[in-house]
């Protein structure tokens, strides 16, 4: 496999771990953490599509919405051809009858990357409008295997589906740095800013907050949903730029963290950062380096 295949099948790739055992991603995703430049796309590509996610996610649909659009499909429907369901099932029918060829599948990549290599060489190949309708007649899944930046750390327990402290941290610089990045709300006043959130039933500090922060002026606030967990973003103003607390309840994370009286204390890249938790919530204070040292905070 060399990078341009490599970059053909990770172009597919979603992060949600189905199919972790297939070959041709697998294959993939171990040239992409050995090849520098790949392994940074592949980064940029799954930041994109978390924020995306996450932004989706964060989307409350009002109630009844489903039955409404339903009701007007119906309404709006008098001179919409009519579905044979008849002749829809026995279609249905014949697809499942479908015997898919041996090595198929193989053929489509093939056929799909010499399509991907002629738009290059700008050439007239009609190969990818074969290939994707046949790729779904035929039934036929590519798997997606989930990576992480931080090779070394996961980012779910398979055990008990909690997200680790790190994937909290990238979750919270994926979405800082995405150009889509805003505030759910503006204020300077912090105690608003909790109770705002508290009123949407989003985790927040319960007991006292470090010393260095109960005078410091908010920012803003939003929801932060990372890998399906709910948390919360609270942003304040110091004299050498933006701090900011990231929660999370303490049942979403898979932890063994210090109280806030005495924080872990870390750097990573341009990045500080300050892990403590209580009885409910897992805490991270988070700033860039040029904030100075997170200490002086406790």
């Amino acid at each position: 496999m060399d990078k341009e295949r490599a970059k053909f099948i990770l172009e597919s790739f979603r992060p949600d771990g189905a199919d972790a055992e297939d070959a041709d991603f697998a294959e993939a995703l171990r040239f992409a953490t050995s090849d520098r430049e790949l392994g940074n796309w592949l980064m940029r590509e799954r930041a994109f599509d978390a924020e995306f996610a996450e932004a989706l996610a964060r989307v409350h649909l009002p109630e009844g919405l489903r039955e409404k659009v339903l009701l007007g499909m119906v309404q709006d429907s008098a001179d919409a051809p009519r579905v044979d369901l008849k002749r829809e099932a026995e279609m249905m029918q014949a697809m499942a009858g479908i015997e898919v060829p041996g090595g198929l599948r193989e053929r489509i990549l093939v056929s799909m990357e010499q399509t991907a290599k002629s738009r290059v060489e700008e050439k007239e190949w009609s190969w990818a409008r074969f290939g994707i309708p046949l790729a779904a007649a035929a039934g036929i899944a590519f798997a997606f295997v989930s990576l992480r930046e931080d090779s070394t750390q996961e980012v779910v327990s398979s055990e008990t589906d909690e997200i680790t402290i790190g994937a909290v941290e990238a979750g919270f610089v994926r979405a800082y740095e995405s150009p889509i990045f805003s505030l759910d709300a503006h204020n300077d006043k912090t105690p608003v800013l909790f109770a705002g959130l508290r009123e949407q039933g989003l985790p927040v500090a319960d007991a006292d907050l470090p010393p260095g922060l109960e005078h410091l002026k908010g920012l803003g606030c939003r929801e932060l949903v990372v890998d399906g967990k709910h948390g919360t973003l609270v942003c304040f103003d110091t004299d050498k730029g933006a701090l900011h607390l990231v929660t999370f309840r303490r049942r979403d994370v898979s932890c063994d963290l210090p109280g806030v009286d005495k924080p872990d204390v870390r750097l990573d890249g341009e990045w500080a950062m300050a892990r403590w938790v209580d009885e409910k919530n897992a805490y991270t204070l988070i700033g860039r380096r040029s904030v100075g040292d997170l200490n002086r905070f406790f």
